[in-house]
């Protein structure tokens, strides 16, 4: 009886060495092909690299020659339990990523691990790029860091979204988002300066909250105030003047404009790039009844040079919490001058454009969406005819130049 056996094929082994063959990749040209083993394959799949010539080939062979060489002393110096451990690493890697890319990504979070810094530390670093920013922007800052003592001794690089999502729950939705944006920005400076990989506020959701209708004063209101201040705190009339009639922003801008950037003569008040939140110059039409009202400060306080507003931020506030007290304003609304500026400089003049140029807004959307049919255009008459009372003559209180002059 003969016995018959069925051999399997011997698998081919790489040869090191290129050699000449079609293949169907060059569409039946002549090219030269490296045998490359799974072992020394960058996919650790079998591969055959084809080469236009015999040279380009050849030094192929030789760099795998070397990887060989490399991976055999390698190998050799591997104890059983290491090479244990790697196959047990790419157990859990699965197909998410080589055992190589893994640890060098645990290599590069350990080196800005290493020279990472303290959560208050990156937090005065914010502070202190930020110092020609107003006082109130930067006071909200300060709020903003001491509110997390438990974050303050931490490394920034090992704060996770999970540890911020606890202290932010407990914190109302409008401050949240406030909290949120100062945390980014923050965050943000670490990246740039190498002290974190990723920002754990990009991991969180800002509060959904339902747009409201900007509040606006009334023209009741807007005369209370500025009566109120012609009478019992002349300082002040600028500052109400130039708020509600030009929209200039209370906090920041009118600050530091100076009555040589108002001009009378061609009713224009010029906002200079390092006056202007967004670093760009801009012009704002003065209107007749603001004219009016400059006019009637100058005329009872003498003529002033040098800033607007010469009360300290803590005066101002004083001042201006006294005045919409006296005017009978329960609560003042958030930007209330500059939404009702804006308010009612549209529904008169319904130039968008023109506004946003003159507000120092980026988006006409935004600035349609908040300020279209914000008062009508008969209040807004009214609003743009509110001007000083020429009876009974008021009183001359001089006031002094201020110490810029």
């Amino acid at each position: 009886m003969r016995l018959f056996a069925t051999i399997s094929p011997v698998p081919r082994t790489a040869t090191l060495k290129p050699l000449r063959r079609k293949s169907r990749k060059s569409r039946g040209l002549a090219s030269w092909v490296v045998n490359v083993p799974a072992v020394l394959s960058d996919t650790g799949k079998r591969q055959e690299l084809f080469f236009e010539t015999e040279k380009k080939a050849s030094a192929e062979c030789e760099k795998l020659k070397a990887r060989k060489d490399n991976f055999g002393h390698s190998l050799s110096s591997l104890t059983a339990a290491r090479m244990s451990e790697a196959a047990e690493a790419y157990k859990l890697l699965g197909d998410s990523a080589t055992l190589l890319d893994a640890v060098r990504g645990y290599l590069t979070a350990q080196k800005i691990r290493q020279s990472s810094i303290s959560f208050v530390a990156l937090f005065n670093q914010f502070l202190e790029a930020k110092k020609d920013r107003n006082e109130q922007y930067r006071r909200e800052l300060r709020v903003t860091r001491n509110r997390f003592p438990t974050l303050h001794d931490i490394l920034v690089s090992d704060i996770t979204h999970r540890e911020l999502e606890h202290l932010l729950s407990a914190i109302t939705p409008g401050g949240r988002n406030a909290v949120m944006r100062y945390l980014r920005a923050v965050f943000n400076l670490g990246i740039k300066r190498g002290y974190l990989f990723e920002n754990p506020i990009a991991r969180l959701d800002f509060a959904e909250r339902p747009r409201k209708e900007v509040e606006t004063l009334s023209n009741k209101a807007v005369k209370a105030m500025l009566g109120h201040a012609a009478e019992k705190d002349l300082v002040l009339l600028p500052f109400l003047v130039l708020g509600l009639f030009c929209g200039i922003r209370p906090d920041g801008e009118l600050q530091k404009i100076e009555w040589q950037d108002v001009d009378l003569n061609d009713k224009i008040i010029t906002i200079r790039p390092e006056v202007s939140k967004t670093n760009r110059r801009r012009f704002i039409d003065l209107s007749d009844n603001a004219k009016n009202w400059i006019q009637y400060f100058i005329k009872r306080a003498g003529i002033q040079r040098g800033p607007v507003v010469t009360m300290t931020e803590s005066e101002l506030r004083r001042h201006r919490t006294a005045n919409w007290t006296a005017a009978g304003i329960k609560k003042w609304p958030q930007q209330g001058m500059r939404h009702t500026y804006c308010s009612n400089w549209l529904a008169v003049h319904k130039e968008i454009n023109k506004l946003v140029l003159q507000s120092g807004h980026d988006s006409v959307d935004t600035m349609w969406r908040h300020y279209h049919r914000g008062t009508t255009e008969a209040q807004a008459q009214e609003f743009w005819s509110i001007v000083p009372a020429t009876k009974p003559e008021p009183k001359v209180i001089p006031l002094p130049l201020s110490a810029a002059s």
